[in-house]
C-alpha cells in the first residue's frame, strides 16, 4: 500500500502535464516507456509474463510517499507519470535529497541487498507508479535471463549516475552543477520521447539545493544569470533551454571557479 504521509505543502505541487496521465493506463507491452524500464529487451511472451506481476497503483498525491526509509522491501516501483524524489533522513532528522525520478525510472533498488529501504520516495507532483512484487519478480528472474540482464543494466546505470553525481559535486562550480542538471533533465525528456525543452523543475528550490549541495540563494542567482545571458528562459518552474551549446559550456565549469 502507498503511504499517506505528506512531505510537501500543496502550493509546491505541480499539476500533471496534459497527455502524461494516459501512460499509466497502458500495459507493459504497449507502454511508451518500456525501453527505459524492465520490459526492454524482452520478447512478446516474456513481456506478457512480466505484465502478470505488475499492478498499477492509484495515483500518488503530491507529497505522499511510495515507501519510507526503514520499510521492508516488498516491491519495486516504476514511475509511469509525474515526478518523485528520493530522500534520506539522518540521525538529526535532517533530510538529504538523493535524486529526482521521472517516468521510466525504477525505485526501490536500494533495498535489494538486505530487503530494507534505505531511503524514502515521495511524489513531487501527482504521479502514478507500477508496483512489481519483489518475491514474484525474484522468482521470474530465474526463468527469464533477459529480464535478469535488464535489471542488472538498470542497477549498473544507477551506480554510474551516482558516480557522475559525486564527480560533479566534487569538481564542478555551482554554475556547472546547475547546467549539468538541466542538461540531464533535458536528455531524460528525450529518452521518454518528449521534446528536449522546456525542462520542468517540479521540485522546490530547497530540494535542488539539498541535491546539489548548494545554498538556495545560489540556485536562484545562477538561474537568473543564465536567463540574463540568454542561455535559458524561465517561466515559473519551466526552463526553456535557448542555447544548448552555451549551457554545455557552463556544465564544464571547474570547481575552482566556485563562489558559493
Amino acid at each position: 500500500m502507498l503511504g499517506v504521509r505528506t512531505g510537501l505543502p500543496v502550493e509546491h505541487c505541480m499539476p500533471v502535464v496534459a497527455g502524461e496521465m494516459d501512460l499509466w493506463r497502458r500495459a507493459c507491452g504497449r507502454c511508451s516507456l518500456q525501453r527505459l524500464c524492465l520490459p526492454y529487451g524482452l520478447d512478446g511472451s516474456d513481456i506478457m509474463r512480466l505484465e502478470q506481476l505488475v499492478s498499477i497503483d492509484n495515483p500518488v498525491a503530491c507529497g505522499h510517499v511510495v515507501f519510507e526509509q526503514g520499510d521492508y522491501l516488498s516491491a519495486l516501483y516504476a514511475v509511469r507519470s509525474g515526478a518523485m524524489k528520493s530522500v534520506i533522513i539522518d540521525e538529526d532528522g535532517l533530510e538529504q535529497v538523493l535524486g529526482f525520478h521521472y517516468p521510466g525510472d525504477l525505485l526501490g533498488l536500494d533495498g535489494m541487498a538486505d530487503r530494507q529501504h534505505h531511503c524514502s520516495a515521495l511524489a513531487l507532483e501527482h504521479s502514478t507508479v507500477c508496483r512489481i512484487p519483489f518475491e514474484r519478480l525474484d522468482a521470474l528472474l530465474d526463468e527469464l535471463p533477459s529480464l535478469r540482464r535488464q535489471l542488472m543494466r538498470l542497477m549498473s546505470q544507477a551506480l554510474l549516475d551516482d558516480e557522475e553525481l559525486l564527480m560533479s559535486l566534487g569538481r564542478k562550480s555551482s554554475e556547472g552543477r546547475i547546467a549539468s542538471l538541466l542538461l540531464s533533465l533535458s536528455h531524460r525528456r528525450e529518452l521518454r520521447g518528449l521534446a528536449a525543452t522546456p525542462v520542468r523543475l517540479a521540485m522546490k528550490r530547497a530540494d535542488l539545493a539539498s541535491f546539489l549541495r548548494m545554498r538556495t540563494e545560489t540556485i536562484s542567482r545562477v538561474l537568473k544569470r543564465l536567463q540574463v545571458d540568454g542561455i535559458i528562459r524561465l517561466d515559473k518552474r519551466d526552463v526553456d533551454i535557448v542555447d544548448p551549446g552555451q549551457l554545455r559550456a557552463w556544465a564544464g565549469r571547474s570547481a575552482w571557479l566556485a563562489d558559493q
